[in-house]
């Protein structure tokens, strides 16, 4: 009976790690995408000033 209780609790804590690290990798790849799109925006805006 213990042996039962301590696996379910053990449980939800690995699947909330699983998705700790999946939203911490979500979160980096939208960091770097956003970076990205800020440097092109900016690689833009000086092509279309010397227009």
């Amino acid at each position: 009976m213990t042996h039962s209780n301590t696996l379910s609790i053990q449980q939800p804590s690995f699947f909330s790690f699983k998705a700790f690290v999946a939203l911490k990798n979500y979160i980096a790849l939208l960091a770097s995408a956003l970076a990205e799109a800020r440097q092109l925006e900016q690689e833009t805006r000086k092509t279309s000033g010397s227009w």
